[in-house]
């Protein structure tokens, strides 16, 4: 609806939840934080965390990224007068650019939520190994959302750019609710089931009516808590009260081939179909012309999809699952050089020759 200037119209019953979609990148935040909790203890079983961590993040985000910034640049490079400069191509090629004043945004498309992404990575590590128990979650949450705060208000001007719609310090709060609702699922999953269904479907249902309430403006405008964070709080109770309430029976209505099939791909989704929206302008304008405007605006969001779920699945086939497999094979070398050098000083500890090195 919004890629397009003007606006595409949307029939007036729809559009606060259509108007909401860019909160998804909210779920995408909740979700990430959550699921990084979920998979440490893989990594921590590796023998070699930090290292597992990293590669896996690394090899999993840099691949598609990297080859849309490289498509992007050489498109717009060629145009005259070039239009990126080498700072700016810098900056994106380290994927660390949300710490740049003047580059948050990033070159690709919807990029911006990888560059907070990446950032949150660098510390996430710390929040595991030190931010373990309930209390001390919540406390951190307090505090990076005080954090969020300042910087939003107060924060000294050469660094205001942390507390913009952009800023690590704006995205923080988000990130550790993800945590603090993977801790809460650790400690009430084991309760009671009848106890457990009661407080799930109560959280659940203050989710919905939360998250419904904020898209369709019920709730009181408030200068210190933004849609923004109140939105990820309504995600992440619904999140929660699925986890609580969810039946086997009603399993498949949300795990299934195509549910799974479009997780496996949505990074690929998220950062591809910018390319093909835009260029579809021009239909859009057909469809609008030719059909009435709710059937115009449907048209035009099944189109999108189509084309994008094709395209993102050729991208992860071609570029994303590649790029993972590499992250594991370089993995795997790391572990077996580990496993090599711990052989070598057991036998040195033990009087024993070292074994002859292979010579290539």
């Amino acid at each position: 609806m919004a890629m397009p200037d003007p606006d595409l119209q949307v029939p007036a019953a729809a559009l606060p939840i259509v108007g909401m979609g860019g909160s998804g990148v909210v779920l995408f935040f909740v979700m990430s934080a959550f699921s990084l909790c979920m998979t440490w203890p893989r990594h921590v079983a590796s023998g070699l965390p930090l290292r597992s961590f990293y590669l896996s993040r690394l090899f999993r985000i840099a691949p598609l990224l990297l080859v849309l910034l490289a498509v992007m640049v050489l498109r717009d490079q060629l145009r005259q007068p070039a239009r990126y400069g080498a700072s700016e191509i810098g900056w994106n090629l380290s994927m660390l650019f949300g710490l740049s004043p003047q580059w948050q945004a990033g070159i690709v498309m919807g990029s911006w939520t990888i560059g907070v992404e990446m950032l949150f990575y660098a510390v996430f590590p710390l929040l595991a190994l030190r931010v373990r128990g309930l209390p001390v979650q919540l406390a951190v949450l307090a505090a990076s959302y005080a954090l969020a705060l300042w910087a939003a208000h107060g924060w000294p001007a050469p660094l205001d750019f942390l507390g913009n719609g952009y800023g690590l310090l704006t995205q923080m709060p988000i990130f550790v609710l993800g945590c603090v609702i993977f801790r809460l699922w650790q400690r009430w999953r084991e309760i009671a089931p009848q106890r457990r269904q009661t407080l799930g479907l109560g959280l659940l249902a203050i989710g919905l009516f939360g998250t419904a309430a904020l898209f369709y403006r019920w709730l009181p405008s408030n200068a210190w808590v933004t849609d923004w964070h109140l939105s990820a709080l309504g995600y992440g109770l619904i999140l929660l009260g699925l986890l609580l309430t969810i039946q086997r029976w009603a399993v498949g209505l949300l795990v299934n081939r195509v549910t799974c099939f479009l997780g496996t791909i949505s990074y690929s989704l998220y950062l591809v179909h910018p390319f093909l929206v835009s260029r579809l302008y021009g239909v859009f304008a057909r469809l609008y012309a030719a059909l009435p405007e709710g059937a115009a605006y449907l048209a035009c969001a099944a189109l999108s999809l189509g084309l994008s779920v094709v395209a993102a699945w050729a991208t992860y086939r071609w570029v994303e699952k590649p790029g993972i497999r590499l992250g594991h094979r370089l993995f795997a070398r790391v572990q077996v050089r580990r496993l090599e050098k711990i052989a070598a000083a057991e036998r040195k500890a033990s009087g024993l020759k070292p074994l002859p090195q292979k010579t290539s």
